[in-house]
């Protein structure tokens, strides 16, 4: 029987479309690996505004080239990019 936080896998590596199960709020929730990754990696994506990416979470952080700032996702479903004022941009 395996313990918290040990997670036997044999010979098998971990790829980018093995799914992580979360709990928020009761209800589960099936999250891809690279997904993950990106959310919980320190690196802040940057580019012109025409090429912000689909976010991931609310908070994610991009710096928008164009706008010279960097912006965060306050909203995903519809998308909504805030400033630091918390103004959408």
């Amino acid at each position: 029987m395996a313990m918290q936080g040990q997670y036997p896998l044999g010979n098998r590596t971990l790829a980018n479309s093995d799914t992580v199960t979360g709990v928020v709020t009761g209800q589960t929730a099936d999250i891809p690996l690279n997904v993950l990754a990106v959310f919980l990696s320190n690196t802040t994506q940057s580019g012109p505004t025409s090429s912000r990416p689909t976010p991931l979470a609310v908070g994610q952080s991009y710096f928008d080239t164009t706008l010279g700032f960097m912006v965060w996702c306050k909203q995903i479903i519809p998308v909504i990019w805030v400033n630091a004022a918390g103004v959408a941009v």
